[in-house]
C-alpha cells in the first residue's frame, strides 16, 4: 500500500511511501549535491528516492539495481537514488522553519547502524559494505553557492556524528565510538530562491538549523528502529 502526503517544507514537496520505496517529488528543480550512487555530484533534480532492500542484499550491481527500481516506480533515471535495509516506516522527518531569513530546512533520515564504523580506527579488515546505512536528505529553501552546498554537507556530517555519539553507537570492530556506517549517503537540495547564500556551516543560522534537523531526525530514526543503546 502506498501513501501520499505533502511534506512540511516552504516549497511544495510530496512524499510517496510504500514498503519498497520512499519517493520525494519537488514541483520545481532543486540544485543538489549528493553522494548517492544514482544522481551523484552536483545537479538539478526533482525526484529523490530511498529504496528498501533486504539486509542480506549482496550489492554486486547496486547501480544497475537502483536504475531498474527507479524505472519500476515510474521515476526518471535522473533521480537521486539511495538504498537501505532500514524499514522505510522508520524514516524521520524534521522541519526547521527560519522565517526571519526566509529560509526553511527539512531533513529526512533513515538510520541503521548494524555496520557502524569509526573512520579513525585501524581495522584488521575493511568494514562490511552492507545495506544497513544512514541515508540523509536535506531540503533547503535558499539560494546556495556550490561552496555553501559543500558547507551544508559538512553540517549534515557533523550533526550525524553528534547523534551517533548521543546514541552511544560503537564500531564493533574497534570498540570505539562510531562516526557513521560504511555505506552512508547524503543529498542536499536547495530551491535557489532568495539572496545568494555563500555559507551554510556551523557559524551560520542556516548551518545550525541543518544541524538541528539532521541531529533530531537521526535520533528519531534510530529510536524507531530500536538501535539506540541508551
Amino acid at each position: 500500500m502506498t501513501t501520499l502526503e505533502t511534506l512540511p517544507f516552504s516549497q511544495p514537496l510530496t512524499l510517496s511511501q510504500s514498503e519498497q520505496c520512499l519517493a520525494i517529488t519537488s514541483q520545481l528543480p532543486l540544485r543538489t549535491l549528493s553522494s548517492a550512487l544514482i544522481g551523484d555530484g552536483f545537479g538539478s533534480k526533482r525526484h529523490f528516492a530511498n529504496f528498501h532492500v533486504d539486509y542480506r542484499y549482496d550489492g554486486r550491481a547496486p547501480k544497475a539495481d537502483l536504475s531498474g527500481w527507479l524505472i519500476a516506480q515510474g521515476l526518471p533515471a535522473s533521480s537521486v537514488g539511495m538504498m537501505t535495509a532500514v524499514r522505510l516506516s522508520n524514516a524521520s522527518i524534521v522541519s526547521m522553519p527560519l522565517a526571519q531569513l526566509d529560509h526553511g530546512v527539512m531533513a529526512l533520515v533513515t538510520a541503521g547502524v548494524g555496520n557502524a564504523v569509526d573512520i579513525t580506527a585501524l581495522h584488521s579488515q575493511d568494514p562490511r559494505l552492507v545495506a544497513g546505512t544512514i541515508n540523509v536528505f536535506v531540503f533547503i529553501d535558499a539560494q546556495l553557492t556550490d561552496g555553501a552546498l559543500v558547507n551544508a554537507c559538512m553540517s549534515v556530517t557533523e550533526a550525524k556524528v553528534k547523534a551517533l555519539s548521543k546514541a552511544g553507537v560503537i564500531d564493533t570492530f574497534s570498540g570505539t565510538a562510531a562516526t557513521g556506517t560504511s555505506t552512508d549517503c547524503v543529498c542536499v537540495a536547495a530551491t535557489q530562491r532568495g539572496e545568494l547564500t555563500p555559507y551554510a556551516g556551523s557559524g551560520t543560522v542556516l548551518g545550525r538549523a541543518i544541524g538541528r534537523a539532521v541531529y533530531q531526525a537521526t535520533l528519531n530514526s534510530l529510536a524507531s528502529t530500536n538501535e539506540m543503546p541508551l
